[in-house]
């Protein structure tokens, strides 16, 4: 299966295109399953920012955004389901800035799915992911973008049982494929190091954990559909699964 489930589009602070480009896009380079995962702080707040009179405010103004952006994403998932499997997602930082934390009282779980970033930052608002992705409430929920053998080696917790508890909660870890100019062609190693750690991969067979492959693309100028595909292929041979 061909999959990319990590894509910011213009609902995100930092993306340029429109969901519907990005889902064409998908089709054009054949793959089989997208996943639209803007920026929770990007699709609650306008552009010049927003002032709060009150929490209850403030909670009816997050809610009322998600929900136009979630039926957005949902009328395109049907527009297209024909030639592609559309999923509608939110990345959800963990990293304090004074506007990017998900709000006390707002309710994700509408979400097909959740990315959960900044967890193996010092400055993380999260100290056990298991209860945060239990609070978002999401179906899946996704660690993205994260080295999670240095993370659980940090920790100083047992990476077969991190795994394992990764697979019963239902939380899948991301191969975050990126390469382009936003990210200033940067590559992650821990996701170069992957397929070449013996160790690593037989934690991952052994729990059960899911998988995803996410290109985190931000400009389809950037998008390299080469290494989408090259890992998905890789986890196939390996017969790790993808979150389905």
């Amino acid at each position: 299966m061909i999959q990319d489930l990590h894509s910011h589009t213009y609902y995100s602070f930092c993306g340029k295109d429109s969901p519907e480009a990005v889902i064409k896009n998908a089709i054009a380079n054949g793959i089989e399953t997208v996943g639209i995962s803007d920026h929770y702080y990007g699709i609650v707040m306008n552009r010049n920012g927003v002032l709060y009179r009150s929490d209850e405010e403030k909670i009816s103004m997050h809610t009322s955004a998600l929900k136009r952006y979630y039926e957005h994403i949902k009328l395109l998932s049907d527009k297209y389901k024909d030639y592609i499997k559309v999923w509608c997602g939110v990345e959800i930082a963990t990293l304090d800035l004074g506007y990017t934390l998900l709000a006390d009282g707002v309710d994700v779980s509408m979400f097909d799915y959740c990315l959960i970033e900044h967890i193996s930052n010092e400055e993380t608002t999260v100290s056990d992911v298991f209860d945060f992705a239990a609070y978002c409430g999401c179906e899946k929920t996704g660690i993205a973008h994260t080295n999670l053998p240095s993370y659980i080696a940090l920790k100083n917790y047992d990476m077969d049982i991190f795994f394992k508890k990764m697979a019963e909660q239902g939380i899948f870890w991301e191969l975050n494929v990126n390469y382009d100019s936003i990210h200033n062609y940067n590559e992650h190693k821990y996701v170069k190091d992957f397929f070449d750690d013996d160790k690593i991969l037989d934690a991952v067979k052994k729990s059960g954990v899911k998988m995803s492959v996410g290109f985190d693309g931000h400009r389809l100028e950037d998008y390299d559909i080469s290494r989408v595909k090259d890992a998905c292929y890789r986890l196939e041979e390996l017969s790790i699964p993808m979150v389905r």
